[in-house]
């Protein structure tokens, strides 16, 4: 199939007839105005080289090669029929709620713009998944169908704005059931048991200040009838923030009709009840990435299936065939006079004549083979669009350097968000780079442009590689390289490889000695290099330190160890020793107070033996004193019987 690519150029080709007609008008009046110097017939023998058939076939080349170059403008285009890919992956249509809550700036600048470049951040990681987004207020519909085109999508994205839907509020069911009916087509329902159905999710992102109460029931009946899954992210402070309304310049917040100012709160429980309801599971965007970190680990749980996707291979360009073939008519046209082309006497005239012709010639050869690399009409509208929105960015950078020399407390909101707003062109500028770099691939206007962009919102790692192409390309000026060559210093310099960075200012500076900023930025880059050597040698000698402190506290620690080895071992002989003094004095106790008891046991029968013998000699005293006083009284009784007897 073939088809022009600008197909209002073949209107060129109706300028054919109005250039024949003034050719034949020329022609007669040429030919009447010979005819009144005299007779054809002696003219014609005054000027015998001159061809008639000759001057017409001049025309005729020159009328072909305009109908050639008008085709070679057209650019036509064959197509290559249809490529249909199969790869593993699931279908996400993302939900973005976009209601005026989501203006609120608990978020840095605010919970639209952060969810937007998270959601932004997240595509560039997916492979192989599709995906669609769905807006939605008081209303809802599909921003960006099922597909895998994530450049298409990232743009998309950055274009969503809360200004989109007129109808306020916040319908999460709507937005669920519009997702749910724009996948229908991905699901395979001639086969409601296949696995394909369980690779169909919906992401709801919101505040969860849902005004109607149906988002839980229809995420249930989804799941079950669809096998659809919703997942929900949280965006949002549980404290509330106002909603700010921007008007001529000043910041006011949004106001209920009894005049109090509207504070917006993160819904958490409705959030949670629809993604239990919908099989799914409720993500809290707490940091920077907003919680897609934690979606992509729930979501590389589900079973990947084959999708697949039919995409529709590019037209190619064919505009060099007609190209080539003007040029050929052209040179042949150098070539011919209105002249007979057997005449050898005009041999040198042709060629002094025909010089200048030849020179014109190559160097139209030239400026064709150094479009070699022309771009397609909607590349170069992706160019053009891209160099609006870059120059747009730089200008709110003025404006955001302007507010800042004022240094005025009331200014910084509104340096965020023009800062926020200029990245966000830098990022859709990037993007039209890269489509306006689709066919050629190396088009070093569309790198060069890329690059600064890619510069601007601080990937320097990325700028480098995008200028690489560039300074190594042979047909680029020398000016261009030594702009390429500087900017390349300035993204090395941006990331810290202060030699690569001083190579290319030298680079540069060959090229266009007379570049003030690239010797500055040299010799600012010479500082940073050797501030940096200082710092590596000072950290050098730091570990070198740490390691021999940690060398020589290992050497105390092994001392310290054998000590308290040799100390543990004394100290178990000591405790041997002691055990055994202790049995020994134990042992010693033991026969002491065996002894003593031998001695208590013989100082009692001794006592026993004393007591019994005082008891005898006591017993012996009293029997001898019973005696004695028992034969004193027998001699009492004898004297008395005596005397009585005498009177």
């Amino acid at each position: 199939m073939i088809q022009f690519e600008h197909i209002n150029i073949l209107y060129g080709l109706l300028l054919v007839p109005v250039m024949v007609a003034v050719y034949i008008y020329l022609y007669y009046r040429h030919k009447k105005a010979m005819a009144e110097y005299g007779e054809s017939s002696l003219l014609s023998d005054l000027m015998q080289d001159r061809s008639k058939a000759m001057q017409h076939v001049k025309f005729i080349i020159l009328s072909l090669a305009w109908c050639a170059m008008i085709f070679a403008l057209a650019n036509p285009q064959k197509g290559s029929g249809q490529v249909t890919e199969k790869r593993k992956g699931i279908n996400i249509m993302f939900c973005v709620d976009v209601s005026n809550s989501m203006l609120a700036e608990d978020y840095v600048p605010n919970r639209i713009e952060a969810a937007k470049r998270s959601l932004i951040s997240y595509i560039d990681k997916l492979k192989g998944d599709r995906i669609g987004v769905v807006i939605f207020a008081g209303k809802s519909f599909v921003q960006l169908p099922i597909t895998s085109d994530y450049a298409a999508a990232k743009m998309f994205v950055s274009s969503i704005s809360p200004y989109q839907i007129a109808t306020q509020g916040t319908d999460i069911a709507g937005a669920i059931d519009q997702a749910a009916a724009s996948m229908l087509t991905t699901i395979n329902l001639k086969n409601p048991n296949s696995k394909a159905k369980q690779n169909n999710v919906i992401v709801v992102i919101s505040d969860g200040e849902d005004h109607f109460d149906e988002a839980a029931e229809i995420a249930g009946d989804i799941a079950k009838e669809q096998g659809i899954k919703t997942y929900t992210i949280g965006v949002g402070s549980s404290k509330g923030e106002p909603i700010p309304i921007r008007r001529n310049g000043h910041i006011e917040y949004k106001k209920d009709n009894e005049g109090n100012t509207v504070i917006t709160r993160l819904n958490e429980q409705t959030l949670r009840d629809i993604a239990l309801a919908g099989e799914g599971a409720y993500i809290y965007a707490n940091n920077s990435y907003l919680g897609f970190d934690k979606l992509s680990q729930e979501l590389d749980k589900l079973e990947k299936a084959e999708i697949e996707d039919v995409t529709y291979a590019r037209y190619e360009s064919k505009f060099y065939i007609p190209l080539a073939i003007a040029l050929a008519l052209l040179a042949i046209e150098v070539f011919l006079y209105k002249r007979k082309l057997f005449n050898f006497k005009l041999l040198n005239k042709i060629k002094q004549h025909s010089m200048l012709k030849i020179i014109l010639l190559f160097l139209l050869s030239l400026s064709v083979l150094n479009g070699i690399q022309a771009q397609t009409h909607s590349e170069l509208q992706s160019m053009r669009m891209g160099n609006k929105q870059y120059f747009k960015a730089e200008k709110l950078n003025k404006d955001v350097a302007k507010l800042q020399q004022q240094n005025r407390k009331s200014n910084e909101s509104i340096i965020a968000a023009k800062q926020a707003q200029a990245q966000n062109l830098y990022q859709q500028a990037n993007t039209n780079y890269i489509k306006a770099n689709a066919s050629t691939g190396n088009y070093y206007k569309s790198l060069y442009n890329q690059a600064a962009s890619l510069y601007k919102q601080g990937k320097y790692e990325e700028a480098t590689k995008k200028l690489d192409p560039v300074v190594n390309n042979g047909q680029v000026s020398d000016r261009v390289k030594a702009k390429s060559y500087y900017n390349l210093g300035n993204s090395l310099v941006q990331a810290e490889k202060y030699q690569e960075g001083i190579n290319a200012y030298k680079q540069a500076l060959k090229l266009n000695p007379k570049d003030m900023n690239a010797k500055y930025n040299l010799e600012y880059a010479k500082k940073k290099l050797y501030v940096q050597q200082q710092q590596q040698q000072q950290q050098q000698q730091n570990q070198n330190q740490d390691q021999q402190q940690n060398q020589q506290g290992q050497q105390n620690q092994q001392n310290k160890d054998n000590k308290d080895q040799q100390n543990g071992q004394n100290q178990q002989q000591n405790q041997q020793d002691k055990n055994q003094q202790q049995n020994k004095d134990q042992q010693n106790q033991q026969d002491k107070n065996n002894q003593n008891g031998d001695q208590k046991q013989e100082s009692a029968a001794d006592r026993q033996k004393r007591e019994m013998a005082k008891r005898q000699l006591d017993a012996l005293q009293q029997n001898e004193k019973n005696t004695q006083e028992k034969v004193q009284l027998m001699e009492r009784s004898a004297r008395s019987v005596k005397q009585e007897k005498d009177w």
